[in-house]
């Protein structure tokens, strides 16, 4: 999984994110060619190489061929890229974070969001950030983006509305439910277009995420701060994956003149052959007659030890074979010591619905029957039982059996 940390130490603004995927490798042609897909025929972008504060890295800067003092209204934006020939995604993630934008204006102006008239929003500049974040995020194929607290500010700002105190009103309204820490300076640390793009993209807050980290780019800001590099450094990594990907064969064959108390030996000499797994599953065959097709996964050394032990030991006349790709989720396999006897536990992660500490169990069959026979415990209750104690006593340091 690829994932994306904002390392908002010196506050975040949307020319400072476009900026870090510039100095990541996003092509200037590309961005070039993306922002043509709209109406933009006055755009001018300048993409520079600077340093702040020590730190090399890309400085962006919009601005219009012919300077217009007519602000554009967030319907005639939502217009713009709606018509436009960005990718639906693109597409999509830039309304998102526009309206988000035009929403907490609206809250703030008392006016409905469509006829929001206000600079921030209008501006080239605005528009050139969000779709190039956008466009950010889907050329490096991010699934996740974490970001770091964000530093807020005091004192105060000129606007279209008179001087407003830092940080601005929307953008304190989009940093709701955002960890906030304090910098002590009396400049704009976070724009509106900067914590519009948090909203949208960044799922969670907090320390760098657990990650191989692969590249870092660093998107400068237009100020100049004493105590620290006005600049937002971008992290990508990857995240391993909780799956194992691996080629196997599946034999088959089906079956509509054999003794049926035959499966049984025939699953077993299988499995001992390497069989992964067998399946029988009921079919009608050819003239209506009931059969069973009999369903072998193997790797792929295995197959034709295999292939043997289905002519030898069923009625078969014709076995077929193919490759299949399967999926697993990664396992360990751990003998853990309870109070009803040693157990052998399989541990496993699920990314989609993780655990309260990410890992998920399955006691071995086998060892829960043995108990219940031994200790004569009706096998639901010892299940029940078993798991509840596991869920609390999480055993550390067992011994490895086997893992794949």
């Amino acid at each position: 999984m690829k994932i994306a940390y904002l390392d908002c130490f010196s506050g975040i603004s949307g020319d400072m994110v476009l900026g870090a995927f510039l100095d990541l490798g996003l092509p200037k042609k590309l961005l070039r060619e993306t922002l043509k897909k709209m109406s933009l025929p006055d755009l001018v972008l300048s993409v520079r190489r600077e340093e702040r504060g020590g730190l090399s890295g890309v400085a962006l800067q919009v601005k219009e061929r012919r300077h217009s003092h007519r602000h554009r209204t967030y319907r005639e934006i939502k217009g713009l890229i709606e018509q436009s020939g960005l990718e639906p995604k693109i597409k999509a993630d830039s309304l998102t974070a526009l309206q988000d934008l035009a929403a907490a204006e609206a809250r703030i102006h008392g006016k409905k969001m469509e006829e929001v008239h206000f600079h921030e929003i209008g501006a080239m500049d605005t528009i050139v950030d969000i779709v190039g974040a956008a466009l950010g995020f889907h050329y490096f194929q991010v699934q996740e983006v974490t970001a770091s607290p964000v530093p807020v500010n005091q004192g105060w700002v000129k606007s279209q509305h008179g001087p407003l105190p830092l940080p601005a009103p929307a953008t304190l309204a989009l940093l709701k439910n955002v960890p906030l820490i304090p910098s002590g300076l009396e400049k704009e640390l976070v724009t509106p277009t900067g914590a519009a793009i948090l909203k949208t993209f960044a799922a969670s807050f907090g320390p760098p995420p657990a990650a191989t980290l692969t590249r870092v780019g660093y998107g400068l800001g237009q100020q100049q701060l004493d105590d620290r590099p006005n600049c937002l450094r971008l992290w990508l990594g990857e995240r391993p994956s909780p799956l194992n990907q691996e080629k196997l064969m599946v034999l088959e064959t089906n079956l509509d003149d054999m003794n049926p108390q035959w499966y049984d030996l025939v699953m077993e000499r299988l499995f001992e052959a390497g069989a992964l797994d067998v399946t029988l599953i009921p079919c009608q065959m050819k003239k209506n007659r009931p059969g069973t097709l009999l369903q072998v996964l193997a790797r792929p050394g295995d197959q034709v030890a295999l292939r043997d032990i289905l002519f030898t030991e069923t009625s078969t006349l014709g076995v077929r074979i193919y490759e299949v790709s399967r999926y697993s989720l990664k396992r360990i396999l751990k003998q853990v010591t309870t109070p009803w006897g040693k157990v052998v536990v399989k541990y496993f992660r699920r990314p989609e619905t993780p655990s309260k500490n990410g890992t998920h169990f399955s006691i071995e069959y086998d060892d829960l029957k043995k108990i219940s026979r031994q200790k004569k415990i009706p096998l639901k209750k010892l299940q029940t039982d078993l798991n509840h104690w596991l869920l609390i006593n999480r055993p550390v340091g067992n011994r490895l059996v086997e893992g794949s």
